[in-house]
């Protein structure tokens, strides 16, 4: 009996000395594992060492009120690692080599060491406060998100296997993607970038790059973009003319003065409210399949060119008052350097429009009313001994004032009482 019992105390520390329990402090981290069949396969109220290095496959603890992920280093097979919106002020994932997926997003995280996990395909850590982040080793990585945090530089130059890019909302004050050939996705709104080059992003579909300081933008490369929100900017110009799949297109709040999108055949949401647009064509053929559009806040546009006037108007109601549509503006062409050097008054007019410029005195002037729909209702020549024309047959409203002298071309907004 007595050697049964040695025996017994035996075999009980051999079981002890040889089975290691993994430190777990954070006690709801310990519950969710411990209740995870496929971790806890003795089904005992610990995690050992044997259970956690045999585990392969995805631990998912989000939203679970955690603050400590200590243990975790323990899972060194572990290949995916979900725990967002939790507590978390560090983690250590330095032992966790075989991980290829980590979202820790929504947390209070400061910094985060991804370097020994060199087969990381993706990476979310956003809604942080990390205000470094290294992703260097990692040349697998094809989906890297990194918004709401306090980055102020970003190197992805190494990851050229990277498709999606989700850096908005940081300190980023440049942005270097020349070698990201695969990139699809592009988000770095919010940052304060003055220059971003997709020159070499041929493969572009959806690109954000929202409240920067850019000054210009060049998508000319990018032929496969279908979603382009560049707004709150400093852009004075912008060609989309070989960006034939764009459907959604947001570049409000900058300086363009003029947009031509008729070649954008697929565009079915256009904001280009907030600019000094005089020239605006968006006769693309596609209009009845819009979803949205408004120009609203451009208050030096009058004609705006579109596939049917009377349906624009109908439907499209965000323009300024003195703006119509039409579907034959008169665009593309060079206005006077100065148009003051040409005056018409009264405005609003009653039977006659004054026409007033040095320049009729060595000069004529060649001038053509149009009404709302485009339509010509009045076209004169006026001399030095003829600076007037007579409007008393026109209808009441609102017209456009086409007048072309040998210096070139001004258009004025004409309102008939």
């Amino acid at each position: 009996m007595l050697l049964l019992i040695i025996l017994f105390a035996i075999c009980g520390f051999g079981y002890k000395a040889f089975t290691q329990i993994v430190n777990i402090p954070d006690a709801n981290f310990k519950a969710a594992l411990v209740s995870n069949s496929s971790i806890n396969t003795n089904g005992d109220g610990e995690i050992q060492t044997s259970e956690a290095a045999a585990f392969s496959g995805s631990i998912d603890v989000n939203n679970m009120s955690i603050a400590d992920l200590t243990g975790i280093e323990a899972f060194t097979a572990l290949t995916y690692l979900f725990c967002t919106d939790n507590q978390l002020t560090n983690l250590n994932i330095s032992a966790n080599t075989a991980l290829t997926y980590l979202n820790c997003g929504s947390n209070q995280i400061t910094s985060l060491d991804v370097s020994a996990n060199n087969v990381l395909a993706t990476l979310w850590c956003v809604n942080n406060q990390i205000t470094s982040l290294n992703v260097s080793a990692n040349t697998a990585l094809s989906s890297l998100g990194c918004s709401n945090n306090q980055l102020t530089s970003l190197d992805v130059s190494g990851n050229t296997a990277l498709t999606e890019l989700y850096c908005n909302n940081n300190q980023l004050t440049s942005l270097n993607v020349s070698a990201n050939n695969a990139l699809i996705d592009l988000w770095c709104g919010y940052n304060q970038l003055t220059s971003l080059d997709v020159s070499g992003n041929t493969t572009l579909k959806r690109l954000l790059c929202y409240v920067n300081q850019l000054t210009s933008l060049n998508v000319s490369e990018s032929t496969a973009l279908t979603l382009l929100s560049c707004g709150y900017n400093q852009l004075t110009s912008l060609d989309v003319s070989t960006n034939i799949a764009l459907s959604m297109m947001y570049c409000f709040d900058n300086k363009l003065t003029s947009l031509n999108v008729s070649g954008n055949v697929a565009l079915s949401d256009l904001y280009c409210f907030n600019n000094q647009l005089t020239i605006l064509n968006v006769k693309n053929g596609n209009n009845i399949n819009f979803i949205d559009f408004k120009a609203i806040g451009n208050p030096n546009l009058t004609c705006i060119n579109v596939d049917d006037s009377i349906w624009s108007t109908a439907n499209w109601t965000n323009i300024d008052a003195g703006a119509y549509f039409s579907e034959n503006c008169y665009t593309g062409i060079p206005s006077l350097t100065n148009t003051t050097e040409i005056k018409t008054y009264p405005n609003p007019a009653n039977n006659e429009l004054k026409v007033e410029s040095e320049m009729l005195k060595v000069e004529g002037f060649n001038l053509t009313m149009y009404d709302l729909f485009g339509k010509e209702v009045l076209s004169t020549e006026i001399t030095e001994n003829e600076q007037s024309i007579n409007i008393s047959k026109l209808a009441n409203g609102l017209y456009t004032l086409k007048i072309i002298t040998d210096s070139g071309i001004t258009v004025k907004k004409i309102i008939k009482n």
